[in-house]
């Protein structure tokens, strides 16, 4: 390697490099250069360019239809690098104006180059729907009106409808543009269509049309069953059309939604049990307990969960033994409450076993008395957070309680309902249970006024029901007994009243039969109608993959993301979902370089909305983008490797580490080499040589190459290189005639080399122009392809003088191209900004 010699971190002994020349010197040569050519392109671009296209407006809103010119300029590559060329220049949700306007320009030059390129349309819709300062309506309505199907983002679609119903006006012109969107797109993605029928129907409502907005918004949750606020709105606007089935699937459909909400599991459990299906109201607290645990595994289980979990499994047929469980699962804790304890004594009494509910009542009072004794007066404590208060008051209430319906001896009923009435005599609670003990001790007179003159409660209206009976009123009281029940069915004072029913010959119907609630339950849910609870690091599960562990110099680099279900029930990706849809994918590159990259993609995907049980959803990614990209092009020679890493829904956590949502599912990582060019002077001759003979694909390969050498001799220009670097002082000129020389890559006459000059050009975007490159991309503002003229005159734009915006000016009225026109209208925008 005669002509090639080491530069490494040893000693640079100084770079043979031009630094750019930035003058309006250079600028007036190509603007002399094009408007002398006019002439030419009146001769030569009109007549392929001008009669090819129609009309039409300059602006954002022009339209982006094929054209006959699609014929002569079909050009999947090209397409693809404009599509990376507004992908670098505006994929970051902070990026606004002319940067995102001239990545729209790109995608819509690139739409005219692929019609078929599938992802170009949800990029132009995120782009444009993101500048509510400029009208791209049209561009956005026929974008959407293509896009959407049944694998459509979801969320690229309700960016555009969102954007589209802001431009409107008036009330009217939401509506209408709503009823439009919901005829067309509705039936393509039903998801969409359930939140354009919620729309339209809330506008609806608002003008009191409540036939049309019931008549929507049912339609609305038709389609989609997880529609919380169609769900709300029927509710409150037609709650007839609600029945208990409707109610309770959407609670359980809330819990699918995200198995971790212990409110939405609580509020299932809590239905149920009121619709008296305690074998499932027992299975779904019990998939709170579990819930609860793995959430707080510090805390103890609260008794809003323990309580009902236990009488819900006292009044099941068969799972009595539970309740023993629970009270010794609570005793074990170090905790007692006296209200488990009653239940747990019942329980035992309907197993048959005396013997052991005669222990457990004793153990209770034992219990109860020593705390008594031991607790300050007054002092109260949550009663959500413990059940049962730790003061004296609190105690004497309970045990009042408790001889009243646990274990009823009228006698000690009456004088520790005395108690509690005494240190509570405002209590309806306290009034309530001393009025029941005077009804066991058959003291009605006394029990009127505290029923009469408290707030009614449950207990209350069963001593209301014992005074009917005792004064002969015994239809009223039967309909009393009956109202005592539907307050709290699974309670003990509901089955006390239970009894006295059956004593007098009647029996409880409820409103509403609990076996037909199931079985259509079953039928929507199946026989596992409460799941089993399930870690979610063992519902959910990513992984990114790569195809191989080594890529060379140039290449793409994509990714796939596939999140798994590994569940017995659907994953819901929403925002009130187990996982929303939110990636992140970090990247930390070593070797020769070192960098750390966070956020290099970050981005909400809604391209499913469910995901069936063993099934994945695929998110493909593109891995060299943003710095990365920037550092790999720019060190040809530098061996790198690069860890990335994929968050789903990342959140920060307190010391400011960024880690998954769903703390106890790790990032996924995976880590991948790119091994630095070796470059000896043959090999550099070679692909100098290929210029002149080889195939598209090589010139465009051998361009991107050269460049990036170019870019790391300015990088190491005036400083000790990092790594082996190896330069020659002929290979500056050798690497700036590839490009800019008579039969080089900008400046190749032959027709079939005009996808070469794009690629060529938009690979230059990151390197500084000196006056001879300058020169070379100029000339091709007078090719007679559009593709090229308008990544020559972005290209230029890029390091304009006084004199650039004359030459945008011009090339916005007189260019036959509207690609070409538009960019340069953005560019003017750009610079006058």
């Amino acid at each position: 390697m005669p002509e090639l010699y080491l530069k490494a971190k040893y000693g640079f002994l100084g770079l043979s490099w031009e630094k750019p020349m930035r003058t309006r010197t250079s600028f007036l040569v190509f603007s002399v250069l094009l408007f002398c050519s006019s002439s030419v392109w009146s001769r030569g671009v009109a007549a392929a360019d001008r009669s090819a296209e129609s009309p039409g407006p300059l602006g954002p809103t022009a339209s982006t239809s094929p054209s006959p010119e699609l014929g002569q300029f079909y050009s999947p590559s090209v397409s693809q690098k404009f599509y990376e060329v507004a992908y670098e220049l505006a994929n970051n949700e902070d990026v606004r104006g002319p940067q995102v306007e001239q990545a729209i320009v790109f995608l819509t030059a690139a739409m005219r180059l692929d019609r078929d390129a599938e992802a170009i349309r949800p990029l132009l819709i995120e782009f444009a729907s993101r500048q509510p300062e400029l009208d791209y309506s049209n561009l956005v309505y026929d974008l959407l009106m293509d896009y959407v199907d049944e694998f459509a983002d979801l969320e690229v679609a309700r960016k555009a409808t969102v954007y589209l119903l802001d431009r409107m006006n008036s009330r009217e012109e939401r509506e209408n543009l709503t009823e439009q969107m919901l005829g067309t797109l509705g039936s393509k993605n039903t998801v969409l269509g359930s939140e354009l029928s919620t729309m339209l129907g809330l506008l609806k409502a608002e003008k009191a049309d409540l036939q049309a907005a019931e008549f929507y918004l049912m339609q609305a949750y038709k389609n989609n069953r997880y529609n919380k606020l169609a769900f709300a709105e029927l509710t409150e606007l037609a709650p007839a059309q609600i029945g208990p089935v409707v109610y309770l699937e959407r609670l359980r459909l809330a819990l699918r939604e995200d198995p971790t909400n212990i409110e939405a599991a609580m509020a299932f459990a809590q239905r149920v049990e009121q619709m008296q299906l305690y074998d499932t109201a027992a299975a779904a607290y019990e998939y709170c307990a579990d819930l609860f645990s793995y959430l707080y595994p510090s805390e103890p289980l609260p008794a809003r969960i323990y309580l009902p979990w236990s009488i819900s499994s006292y009044n099941t047929r068969q799972n009595q033994p539970k309740c023993l469980e629970i009270a010794k699962r609570i005793r074990e804790e170090g905790r007692f409450d006296l209200r488990l304890e009653a239940i747990a004594g019942k329980a035992a009494i309907k197993l048959g076993d005396g013997e052991l509910a005669t222990l457990v009542f004793q153990a209770a009072e034992e219990k109860t008395r020593r705390l008594l004794m031991q607790a300050p007066k007054r002092i109260r404590t949550d009663p959500a957070s413990s059940g049962i208060g730790h003061s004296q008051q609190a105690y004497t209430e309970q045990f009042a309680w408790f001889y009243c319906f646990a274990l009823p001896l009228p006698d000690k009923a009456l004088d520790w309902a005395n108690r509690a009435y005494a240190a509570e005599p405002n209590s309806p609670v306290t009034a309530a249970v001393l009025a029941y003990a005077l009804a066991m001790n058959s003291q009605i007179e006394w029990a009127k006024p505290l029923v009469n003159n408290y707030e009614r409660t449950q207990i209350a209206d069963l001593t209301l029901a014992q005074i009917q009976l005792a004064e002969g009123q015994n239809d009223l009281a039967i309909e009393t007994l009956r109202s005592v029940i539907a307050k709290d069915p699974g309670s003990f004072a509901a089955e006390r009243a239970k009894e006295i029913l059956a004593q007098h010959g009647q029996q409880y119907v409820p409103p509403v039969d609990p076996n037909a609630v199931l079985t259509s339950l079953e039928g929507i849910f199946g026989q596992t109608l409460v799941p089993i609870f399930t870690p979610p690091e063992q519902i959910i599960s990513a992984q990114l993959s790569i195809r191989g562990d080594q890529f060379p110099y140039g290449d793409e680099l994509r990714g796939i993301v596939a999140i798994a279900n590994n569940s017995r029930e659907p994953l819901v990706i929403s925002n009130d979902g187990l996982f929303k849809g939110h990636i992140r994918l970090d990247a930390d590159i070593t070797g020769d370089l070192s960098k750390k990259i966070p956020n290099l993609v970050s981005a909400k995907i809604r391209t499913a909305f469910l995901v069936e049980p063993g099934r994945s959803i695929l998110i493909p990614l593109r891995l060299v983008t943003g710095e990365v990209r920037e550092m790999l092009l720019a060190h040809p020679q530098a061996s790198l490797d690069i860890e990335f890493t994929l968050y789903l829904d990342p959140v920060i956590t307190n010391e400011g580490k960024t880690t998954n949502r769903l703390t106890y599912l790790e990032p996924t990582k995976v880590r991948v080499r790119r091994q630095g060019i070796e470059l000896t002077s043959k090999y550099l001759r070679n692909r100098f040589n290929s210029i002149s003979r080889g195939y598209a694909g090589q010139k465009i390969k051998t361009a991107q190459l050269f460049i990036g050498l170019l870019l790391e001799q300015y990088a190491m220009s005036n400083r000790t290189p990092p790594y082996r670097f190896m330069y020659a002082d002929w290979m500056p000129s050798l690497l700036r005639s590839a490009l800019s020389h008579e039969s080089g890559l900008l400046r190749n006459p032959a027709d079939s080399d005009w996808v070469v000059k794009v690629h060529t050009m938009a690979e230059m975007l990151s390197l500084p122009l000196d006056h001879e490159l300058m020169g070379a991309v100029a000339e091709n503002l007078n090719n007679d392809k559009w593709p090229v003229r308008m990544t020559a005159l972005y290209l230029l734009s890029k390091s304009p003088d006084s004199q650039f915006g004359k030459v945008l000016d011009w090339v916005a009225r007189n260019d036959p191209s509207e690609p070409v026109r538009d960019m340069a209208t953005v560019l003017g925008r750009s610079i006058s900004d």
